[in-house]
């Protein structure tokens, strides 16, 4: 394992993370696909883990959905309501300097794309709505369990009887119920009607304002974040029925199911399939990880609402309003030299590319490279660890990246003198960048000194 130094980095702290829009599905040219929303709110995780999952464990496999599970990115990250005021009372209007204009002009043209018929508003709302009052938590004020339209009909080519369409909504939850305090009802804010002059600047309101059907469900904030996940998705899995649209998932629809479907392992691959980290809990910070100089800072995630943000002199890995690690940089200069290198795992020769992980039953071994040393970061066997058959018992557990102690990284680089030609490779594109990140005029010095990152691999033991 090689001698490491401390670099101090200082770098520009910005905070600018654009929501994500995807699509699942093909669209049947029939005007009919499904706009759902998540994460309006950053402290409503129960809305934007269920959006999430919607693009990471769903297949549309009849009509179309786009999905944008992260609208108020920085405020998710923040675990605040809103970084600059509340975002769903931002439709009515909004000053061209307001910053959430950008996200709001970009939230309206996804509404009024005419393929898009139905709009769903995923919201956590405090304690159980009740028509009349039963005690603090469950009354006429407040929000949670609830299915809300602004008004009985809209003027819509499809889906104009909103009331009756919501209803059945709530009884097919209420079919479902975890516990029966966990009732959902129908909330219809008669938005116009009574001069709602926060719901005038609501979303859901603007929707119907464009003879759209809008729909927003808003499960509670006395539960834990999957119980209000697993209602979301009730919701929208009757909603996307309703629309004649076919899925399939890849949990149960079960508390239980939901709950492992959020906490699964997040991967998360950096600077254009170099690095991969995985990531089963929130994990202790990753240090000495190596960085570029001389590429893009890039990354991209397994699901939508993983950001990687920069900070004074970390960036730390955030799922959701949780912090999952941070990550202290090593900065070198990159190679392109190679992208797949051969890996004897178990006695069997096999080739991978970088940023993948590898499993191993007894031991693995990296044959060696000409130009090339190879660096298993917790294992300390010299400068080139390259041609040694190294097993578990023999690495130091202290280093890995998961919590069971499993999995360790093992890192490719071309020595300073051996000018090994840089190959071209497939450009990607589908890696979300970190933005004006400044290094200093000394820690690019010293990585022109060090020899050039080319990639890494993560071995896991069995």
């Amino acid at each position: 394992m090689r001698l490491f130094l401390s670099i101090l980095v200082f770098v520009n702290v910005v905070f600018a993370l654009e929501f994500s829009v995807k699509e699942n599905g093909k669209s049947l040219d029939d005007n009919n696909t499904v706009l759902i929303l998540g994460g309006m709110q950053g402290d409503e995780p129960g809305g934007f883990h269920a959006a999430s999952l919607l693009l990471s464990d769903y297949n549309i496999t009849k009509g179309k959905i786009i999905v944008a599970p992260n609208l108020a990115f920085e405020s998710i990250i923040a675990r605040n309501r809103g970084n600059f005021g509340d975002l769903n009372r931002k439709f009515a209007y909004i000053d061209e300097n307001d910053p959430d204009f950008h996200t709001i002009e970009r939230i309206k043209k996804l509404i009024l794309d005419p393929e898009v018929n139905m709009v769903i508003n995923l919201h956590d709302g405090s304690g159980f709505y009740r028509p009349q009052y039963e005690s603090k938590d469950k009354n006429p004020n407040r929000w949670g369990n609830t299915s809300i339209i602004d008004q009985s009909e809209v003027n819509s080519t499809k889906y104009a009887d909103l009331e009756n369409i919501a209803k059945e909504a709530v009884e097919n939850i209420n079919k479902a119920l975890i516990k029966e305090e966990h009732q959902y009802h129908l909330k219809n804010t008669k938005t116009q009607e009574s001069n709602d002059k926060d719901m005038l600047k609501a979303l859901t309101y603007f929707v119907v304002s464009n003879h759209k059907a809008a729909f927003a469900n808003e499960a509670s904030k006395n539960l834990p974040t999957h119980l209000r996940v697993y209602y979301h998705l009730l919701a929208v899995e009757y909603y996307l029925k309703k629309a004649n649209i076919e899925f399939q998932r890849t949990f149960d629809l079960t508390p239980n199911g939901v709950y492992n479907a959020i906490e699964k392992p997040l991967e998360v691959k950096l600077f254009n399939d170099k690095i991969l980290l995985y990531l089963d809990k929130p994990a202790n910070a990753i240090n000495f990880l190596p960085f570029p100089i001389n590429q893009a800072l890039n990354y991209k995630a397994s699901n939508e609402i993983t950001a990687v943000v920069l900070n004074s002199n970390s960036f730390s890995i955030n799922y959701g309003n949780r912090l999952q690690t941070r990550l202290y940089p090593d900065y070198f200069e990159f190679s392109n030299a190679l992208d797949s290198v051969e890996v004897i795992v178990d006695g069997k020769n096999i080739k991978t590319n970088f940023a993948q992980k590898i499993m191993v039953k007894n031991n693995f071994k990296i044959p060696s490279i000409a130009g090339v040393r190879v660096n298993v970061i917790g294992f300390d066997r010299g400068v080139d660890e390259s041609d040694i058959l190294i097993s578990k018992n023999q690495m130091q557990s202290r280093y890995s990246l998961d919590k069971k102690r499993k999995i360790y990284r093992v890192e490719f680089y071309e020595l300073k003198n051996a000018n090994l030609a840089d190959q071209v490779f497939e450009k990607k594109n589908n890696f979300k960048e970190i933005k004006k990140v400044s290094i200093p005029a000394k820690a690019i010095e010293k990585a022109e000194k060090k020899d050039k990152f080319i990639g890494m691999i993560l071995v896991e033991f069995q």
